[in-house]
């Protein structure tokens, strides 16, 4: 058995590596299944990524939000949005409310 029988078989499930992409470039349902969890999905991922962005340019700025803003290159209304709908307060405490998507505010 060559070398490229061996992966071949490693990725079609013979003891496969769950992270290796099939030789033809295309992905299965269940090897994209092992990248996402079922709590996880790519909302979750961005939202997760947005809010470590804008705490990050809040924390280097001192929440100076107009500076945050131009850091992240979006408009100072959509940061206080952002800012809003993630949740996202000066100490991590949480005390504003909410936004959902709707523009709703949770109580």
């Amino acid at each position: 058995m060559s070398e490229v029988d061996i992966k071949l078989d490693k990725i079609n499930g013979n003891g496969a590596d769950e992270h290796a992409a099939p030789w033809n470039g295309r992905r299965t349902a269940e090897s994209a299944s092992a990248y996402l969890s079922s709590e996880s999905s790519l909302r979750s991922f961005r939202d997760e990524a947005e809010i470590h962005a804008i705490s990050n340019a809040l924390k280097r700025t001192g929440w100076n939000r107009k500076r945050a803003a131009q850091l992240l290159s979006i408009s100072y209304r959509g940061l206080l949005y952002k800012i809003r709908r993630h949740n996202i307060t000066p100490h991590g405490t949480g005390a504003l409310k909410a936004v959902t998507d709707t523009g709703e505010v949770q109580s």
